[in-house]
């Protein structure tokens, strides 16, 4: 899931950006080594820890390969790598950096659908064992337990949430935006969904119940409501530091829209307090969030006053 809060404007270039950063704070205190650029494309891997883990990222585009090409691009670059690894130059090259014997070499990609690239990594393992057995003196740079292992975006988590919050490059997180455009009403709770009609109905100054534009609009913030759930949830589970800063900014701000809509005794100008709230909202998140991109501003904002409506925190004189 959380692939999808990255966005799809994710290059190969943001991507070993991100994925170099997340080894240097997840193993800081293994001693990360980032090699210098010039040295990876003749030796297969971007960095090293001194316990023995060594790492090589790669971010095709998602957008013009269909699943079954997708793995066969990670056979591709697994082999190659590995290829490298093993060869003699590179053997000397890496004993030159003082590295440990190698215990784990990971290829790092955003995802994968298709376990073959395991068994391709366990074939590759094989491969990298005997010909450390085939002249041991020589590869003392590969451990007697080598493995190579397939990690994922989800694997890193905690870094990638605290490199994006931090605003360590320019990719934004991007929530997963829903589809409006149909609503199952049976999945929203009732009590929920009377609130939503009659609160609209008070922003739109008691507008027939007929109106199309009215239905339109219920029916898109019934939608909001329940898509902020999802959201939401989500968060929490995949980037609970995001998910924290959202859940303290809409308590603090849910205390104001309470206050100025309960105040209002002016039903004329519901419409006017309405749009104040969705604009400074927008302006709240905008300030305290702006590691997440533009529609993601703009989905949230309507998602939580989706949920104003629905529940108590939002009351409009009809």
């Amino acid at each position: 899931m959380i692939l999808e809060f990255l966005g799809d404007n994710l290059d190969g270039d943001a991507w070993e950006t991100l994925i170099n950063e997340c080894y240097r704070e997840k193993y800081k205190e293994q001693g990360y080594q980032e090699l210098p650029a010039g040295y990876r494309g003749d030796g297969g891997i971007e960095g090293f820890t001194y316990t023995g883990i060594v790492y090589q990222c790669y971010c095709p585009d998602k957008e013009l390969l269909e699943n079954g090409e997708l793995h066969s691009k990670y056979v591709d670059k697994m082999t190659t790598d590995i290829n490298k690894f093993i060869d003699r130059s590179y053997g000397e090259k890496l004993k030159s950096f003082g590295a440990p014997a190698v215990k784990e070499w990971h290829l790092v990609v955003p995802e994968y659908r298709d376990t073959r690239i395991i068994v391709h990594a366990k074939t590759k393992t094989d491969l990298v064992l005997a010909t450390r057995a085939s002249d041991p003196d020589f590869y003392t740079y590969i451990a007697e337990d080598f493995k190579i292992l397939v990690k994922v975006a989800k694997d890193f988590r905690v870094e990638l949430t605290r490199l994006l919050r931090n605003k360590f490059t320019d990719t934004k997180i991007n929530l997963a935006i829903v589809n409006h455009d149909d609503v199952d009403w049976e999945k929203c709770d009732s009590e929920k969904v009377k609130n939503i009609k009659r609160k609209v109905r008070a922003v739109m100054q008691n507008v027939d119940e007929d109106d199309p534009i009215y239905k339109r609009m219920v029916q898109r913030y019934i939608s909001y409501y329940m898509a902020g759930i999802e959201i939401l949830s989500n968060l929490r589970v995949d980037l609970p530091e995001v998910y924290e800063d959202l859940h303290e900014l809409e308590l603090a701000y849910k205390k104001n829209v309470e206050a100025k809509t309960m105040m209002n005794v002016n039903k004329e100008i519901n419409g006017k307090i309405f749009t104040e709230i969705l604009d400074d909202f927008e302006k709240k998140l905008k300030e305290e969030c702006d590691y997440l991109s533009y529609p993601s501003i703009e989905e949230l904002k309507q998602d939580m006053v989706g949920g104003w409506l629905a529940d108590c925190s939002m009351e409009f004189r009809g």
